[in-house]
């Protein structure tokens, strides 16, 4: 199946998701998944010191994993501080039993691309990432705020 048609497929899958026909989304997953179809995998690069990081959503293959998990979660308690609410609109799939809403929100690649720069420098002047795919739109909430409450411009 062309790049371009699984892309479309897999759109049309969240937007039945996220309107509440889990059926539907189900259906066109199951299709992808028999056409041997793959869905690209979203990632966030970034620079720091001098070294290009990747990440991926949930991603644990970092040495520094561990710090950089502890990290999202004292940015997280931080944003909630602040006011922000996580958006569940943007999970477009069923949640297994142990997750919630924030462990599946604060898991996306670029919330990991920030905390691990707040590791590495305590007082970032700028971070800057690349994202391979659009960003989710608490993500992008949750960057202005992280920029507003750590004082630095995030790109």
């Amino acid at each position: 199946m062309k790049d371009s048609l699984v892309a479309a497929s897999i759109l049309l899958a969240n937007v039945y998701a996220s309107s509440g026909d889990i059926g539907k989304a189900t259906d066109i997953k199951i299709e992808l998944h028999k056409s041997g179809a793959k869905k690209r995998i979203g990632v966030t690069v970034t620079d720091i010191d001098g070294k290009l990081w990747k990440f991926r959503a949930h991603d644990r293959s970092h040495a520094e994993s561990a710090e950089i998990h502890e990290q999202v979660d004292r940015m997280s308690k931080r944003i909630i501080e602040h006011g922000h609410k996580y958006d569940a609109s943007w999970i477009v799939r069923p949640m297994e039993p142990d997750e919630t809403i924030e462990t599946l929100l604060c898991g996306h690649s670029e919330r990991l691309a920030m905390a691990a720069h707040f590791i590495r420098n305590r007082k970032p002047k700028r971070i800057q990432m690349t994202k391979n795919l659009r960003i989710c739109g608490d993500c992008h909430e949750v960057t202005k705020l992280v920029a507003l409450i750590y004082q630095c411009e995030i790109v």
